[in-house]
Protein backbone atom coordinates (compact mmCIF):
# COMPACT_ATOMS: atom_id res chain seq x y z
CA UNK A 1 0.00 0.00 0.00
CA UNK A 2 1.35 3.05 -0.80
CA UNK A 3 1.77 5.80 2.21
CA UNK A 4 -0.68 8.51 1.00
CA UNK A 5 -3.14 5.78 0.89
CA UNK A 6 -1.86 4.62 4.13
CA UNK A 7 -2.24 7.34 5.85
CA UNK A 8 -5.96 8.32 4.91
CA UNK A 9 -6.87 4.53 5.98
CA UNK A 10 -5.14 5.55 9.54
CA UNK A 11 -7.54 8.74 9.71
CA UNK A 12 -10.62 6.53 9.76
CA UNK A 13 -11.35 5.69 13.18
CA UNK A 14 -14.05 3.18 12.43
CA UNK A 15 -11.65 1.01 10.61
CA UNK A 16 -8.85 1.10 13.72
CA UNK A 17 -8.20 -2.18 14.72
CA UNK A 18 -5.07 -4.82 15.97
CA UNK A 19 -3.61 -5.60 12.47
CA UNK A 20 -0.71 -8.09 11.48
CA UNK A 21 2.40 -5.97 9.49
CA UNK A 22 4.60 -8.05 7.63
CA UNK A 23 8.77 -6.22 7.86
CA UNK A 24 7.64 -4.74 4.22
CA UNK A 25 5.02 -2.71 5.05
CA UNK A 26 6.90 -0.88 8.18
CA UNK A 27 8.91 1.64 6.05
CA UNK A 28 5.19 2.85 4.52
CA UNK A 29 3.76 2.52 8.07
CA UNK A 30 6.10 4.64 9.51
CA UNK A 31 5.52 7.67 6.39
CA UNK A 32 1.98 6.92 6.36
CA UNK A 33 1.64 7.89 10.63
CA UNK A 34 3.71 11.32 9.59
CA UNK A 35 1.29 11.98 6.68
CA UNK A 36 -1.74 11.85 8.71
CA UNK A 37 0.02 13.50 11.53
CA UNK A 38 -1.00 10.75 14.00
CA UNK A 39 1.72 9.48 17.22
CA UNK A 40 3.55 6.53 16.28
CA UNK A 41 4.87 4.46 19.03
CA UNK A 42 7.00 1.78 18.50
CA UNK A 43 7.81 -1.48 20.56
CA UNK A 44 11.13 -3.16 19.35
CA UNK A 45 10.73 -6.80 21.13
CA UNK A 46 13.72 -8.19 19.32
CA UNK A 47 15.17 -10.67 21.18
CA UNK A 48 11.80 -10.39 23.72
CA UNK A 49 10.07 -13.62 24.97
CA UNK A 50 8.96 -12.87 27.84
CA UNK A 51 5.58 -10.90 28.59
CA UNK A 52 7.04 -9.12 31.61
CA UNK A 53 10.08 -7.14 29.49
CA UNK A 54 7.63 -6.73 26.58
CA UNK A 55 5.37 -5.10 29.05
CA UNK A 56 8.21 -2.58 30.52
CA UNK A 57 9.06 -1.95 26.83
CA UNK A 58 5.57 -0.78 26.35
CA UNK A 59 5.55 1.35 29.58
CA UNK A 60 8.68 3.21 28.36
CA UNK A 61 7.53 3.58 24.81
CA UNK A 62 4.26 5.03 25.76
CA UNK A 63 6.06 7.98 28.15
CA UNK A 64 3.18 6.61 30.59
CA UNK A 65 3.88 8.73 33.63
CA UNK A 66 0.56 7.12 35.59
CA UNK A 67 2.00 3.65 35.93
CA UNK A 68 5.26 2.16 36.83
CA UNK A 69 4.51 -1.14 34.34
CA UNK A 70 1.90 -1.96 32.85
CA UNK A 71 0.29 -5.22 33.66
CA UNK A 72 -1.93 -7.34 31.71
CA UNK A 73 -4.98 -6.46 33.84
CA UNK A 74 -5.20 -3.02 33.46
CA UNK A 75 -3.27 -2.38 29.90
CA UNK A 76 -6.36 -1.64 27.86
CA UNK A 77 -7.00 1.45 30.51
CA UNK A 78 -3.35 2.40 30.07
CA UNK A 79 -4.11 2.56 26.72
CA UNK A 80 -7.37 4.75 26.92
CA UNK A 81 -5.74 7.40 28.55
CA UNK A 82 -3.32 9.35 26.57
CA UNK A 83 -3.99 13.19 28.54
CA UNK A 84 -0.06 13.68 28.33
CA UNK A 85 0.85 13.04 25.30
CA UNK A 86 -2.01 14.86 22.86
CA UNK A 87 -2.11 13.82 19.05
CA UNK A 88 -5.08 13.40 15.95
CA UNK A 89 -4.60 9.62 16.92
CA UNK A 90 -2.31 6.87 17.76
CA UNK A 91 -0.54 3.99 16.36
CA UNK A 92 1.54 1.02 18.04
CA UNK A 93 3.92 -0.72 16.02
CA UNK A 94 4.82 -3.83 17.88
CA UNK A 95 7.90 -4.64 16.25
CA UNK A 96 9.20 -8.55 16.02
CA UNK A 97 6.48 -9.73 17.96
CA UNK A 98 7.94 -13.64 16.95
CA UNK A 99 9.57 -14.40 19.77
CA UNK A 100 7.39 -13.58 22.30
CA UNK A 101 4.45 -15.34 20.82
CA UNK A 102 6.09 -18.60 20.35
CA UNK A 103 7.24 -18.12 23.89
CA UNK A 104 3.88 -16.70 25.73
CA UNK A 105 1.00 -17.41 23.25
CA UNK A 106 -1.50 -16.61 25.90
CA UNK A 107 -0.33 -13.57 27.10
CA UNK A 108 -0.17 -12.30 23.67
CA UNK A 109 -3.86 -13.32 23.44
CA UNK A 110 -4.39 -11.24 26.37
CA UNK A 111 -1.94 -8.13 25.06
CA UNK A 112 -4.10 -8.26 21.96
CA UNK A 113 -7.13 -8.46 23.41
CA UNK A 114 -6.03 -5.01 25.75
CA UNK A 115 -5.12 -3.39 22.42
CA UNK A 116 -8.57 -4.35 21.04
CA UNK A 117 -10.53 -2.95 24.15
CA UNK A 118 -8.19 0.47 23.63
CA UNK A 119 -9.53 0.53 19.58
CA UNK A 120 -13.13 0.39 20.93
CA UNK A 121 -12.46 3.05 23.35
CA UNK A 122 -10.88 6.10 20.85
CA UNK A 123 -13.45 4.73 18.72
CA UNK A 124 -15.81 6.20 20.96
CA UNK A 125 -13.78 9.20 20.89
CA UNK A 126 -13.81 9.47 17.08
CA UNK A 127 -9.80 8.92 17.44
CA UNK A 128 -7.95 6.88 15.58
CA UNK A 129 -5.88 4.00 17.39
CA UNK A 130 -4.35 1.33 15.76
CA UNK A 131 -2.03 -1.45 16.73
CA UNK A 132 -0.21 -3.14 14.41
CA UNK A 133 2.00 -6.53 14.84
CA UNK A 134 5.08 -7.08 13.22
CA UNK A 135 5.86 -10.66 12.56
CA UNK A 136 8.33 -12.13 10.15
CA UNK A 137 6.36 -15.08 9.49
CA UNK A 138 2.92 -15.76 8.42
CA UNK A 139 1.14 -13.77 11.61
CA UNK A 140 -1.13 -14.83 14.55
CA UNK A 141 -4.39 -17.00 13.25
CA UNK A 142 -6.85 -15.08 12.66
CA UNK A 143 -5.05 -11.92 13.10
CA UNK A 144 -6.18 -9.67 9.59
CA UNK A 145 -3.46 -7.92 7.35
CA UNK A 146 -4.43 -4.45 6.70
CA UNK A 147 -5.26 -3.12 3.00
Amino acid sequence: MNPAAFARLLEDSERAGVYHLTPGGMDALVEACAQADLHLIQIPLKETPRMADALEILTKATQCPAHEGAHLDDLAEMLSDFSWLPANGYVLLVEDADNLIASEPTGVQKLLEAFQGACHHWQGQEIPFWAFIGLRGDGIALLPLIG
